[in-house]
């Protein structure tokens, strides 16, 4: 059988911040939950009847009730993730990528006179200017910066020394 999960016993200056954010209306929804399992259960209900009553998952109910035990309301209104998702990509390898792309292959000594982003993207992941990303990444990347990959079309730079003037 389930061991049950008992609350401890609130101090006085516990019991006024309850009180006072039960009838906060400027908090979440989801904030104002946790105080509310906390009120259920030290009315005396069971910790899955204060779940039933208060609409949360039991366990959900469980995991409150053992942080109240461990910190008080310390926890209640922190953000699970304020800053969120890391970033792989530095603003300084962002400025190498469009630079990088806005300059000729040739200039870098490779042996072909325009980027396509499978090339750009093997380059960069080569020179270790980008983090391992799918060549979809960086398209996105460039678009985002205000650049898209240009179509190709089938002409070739001449090695001739005399071409412009034959060209024109």
């Amino acid at each position: 059988m389930a061991k049950t999960l008992q609350l401890r016993r609130l101090r006085r200056g516990e019991q006024r911040v309850l009180a006072a954010k039960l009838k906060d209306l400027s908090l979440s929804a989801r904030v104002h939950q946790r105080y509310r399992v906390i009120e259920e259960v030290r009315r005396g209900h069971s910790v899955v009847a204060a779940a039933d009553r208060v609409g949360c998952h039991f366990t959900v109910a469980y995991d409150w009730v053992h942080r109240f035990n461990e910190s008080g309301f310390a926890t209640f209104e922190q953000v699970p993730n304020p800053k969120g998702r890391p970033p792989i990509l530095r603003g300084e390898q962002l400025r190498e990528l469009v630079e990088v792309a806005l300059s000729s292959p040739l200039e870098r000594g490779l042996p072909f006179s325009n980027w396509s982003v499978p090339k750009l993207a093997e380059y960069c992941r080569a020179k270790r200017l980008l983090p391992p990303v799918t060549d979809e990444w960086v398209r996105r990347l460039l678009r985002r910066e205000g650049l898209s990959a240009q179509r190709i079309r089938t002409w070739k730079r001449s090695h001739d020394p005399h071409f412009d003037r034959k060209k024109n």
